[in-house]
């Protein structure tokens, strides 16, 4: 694991569901797709008691992004558009919708 640069990043908030713990803390879960953007490459965030960096961030349609359901932490499409509709109940995505995809991965563990 990669420990804090010298230079400290900017840290930004991301939420996520309890669900997605042990997906993102055993490095399965590698992006997160939202309707606005949370930061940008190279900011770190922490969830879980574990630090991550943001690699990039983008912009793809919801139907692209229901075929990466792994990356998401999800067993299946269907899956993925379950939790997707959990979060956003009041809202129906079209396939060609524009989201904000946040590709990351697991560099620590937050200090004490």
């Amino acid at each position: 694991m990669m420990s804090l640069p010298d230079k400290q990043p900017k840290i930004i908030k991301i939420p996520f569901l309890e669900r997605f713990r042990e997906p993102m803390l055993k490095d399965v879960k590698t992006m997160t797709s939202r309707t606005k953007i949370y930061g940008t490459k190279g900011n770190w965030f922490y969830a879980f008691d574990a630090a991550f960096v943001l690699d990039s961030v983008d912009t793809q349609p919801f139907k692209i992004i229901l075929l990466q359901w792994q990356a998401e932490g999800c067993s299946s499409k269907e899956d993925l558009l379950a939790v997707w509709k959990q979060i956003h109940p009041r809202r129906i995505f079209g396939p060609n919708d524009l989201l904000f995809v946040h590709r990351f991965h697991r560099v620590g563990s937050r200090k004490a």
